[in-house]
């Protein structure tokens, strides 16, 4: 079972590596667009009007990839101050409470993002106030991924910290 665990782990990196790399990707697009209608707008007085709206697509796909991945390299901000006053036992508890709020935040988000891109390719909506008037749907797909994605990250976080908590009350806590 432990052996299934941790290929399913290793996989799990890998899907997040490669939302990374969306992300990443989706930073650069969104600098080039935004670039080329500058560039557009000095050099031949004209805007590029699908330029901005495509960087905005970008953005979503930006945060929404990038967020789990993030939470797994534990780069996201926090609060240290109140934090580092703590036994490692209460850090370790503080880290399981605070991912299971995020395991349920994130999960009723994917709930309800995964069924609003369903009923809005199901309706076949498209952005009608947009320029290029793309469908509605591939645009709302990071959403549900990247709250499912955080959903299961949070989980996986829960489970290392409850590990710590029960590794720091094994061993007496020595202070200096």
């Amino acid at each position: 079972m432990k052996d299934i665990l941790t290929k399913l782990g290793a996989a799990w990196d890998r899907f997040l590596d490669v939302s990374m790399v969306i992300s990443a990707m989706a930073v650069v697009l969104a600098s080039l667009f935004t670039l080329s209608d500058i560039a557009s707008r000095q050099f031949f007085a004209s805007a590029l009007g699908w330029a901005i709206e495509i960087s905005e697509y970008c953005l979503l796909y930006l945060a929404f990839f990038g967020a789990a991945w993030l939470l797994r390299e534990d780069g996201h901000v926090k609060v240290e101050v109140v934090v580092e006053v703590l036994s490692a036992r209460n850090q370790a508890l503080l880290g399981v409470a605070t991912s299971i709020v995020g395991v349920l935040v994130t999960g009723v988000l994917a709930y309800f993002a995964t069924t609003t891109t369903l009923d809005e390719y199901l309706a076949g909506t498209t952005m009608y106030e947009s320029p290029l008037k793309p469908p509605l749907y591939p645009l709302l797909i990071p959403i549900p991924v990247g709250a499912a994605s955080l959903c299961i990250q949070f989980m996986r976080r829960t489970c290392g910290h409850y590990r710590r908590w029960q590794d720091a009350g094994a061993t007496p806590e020595v202070r200096e």
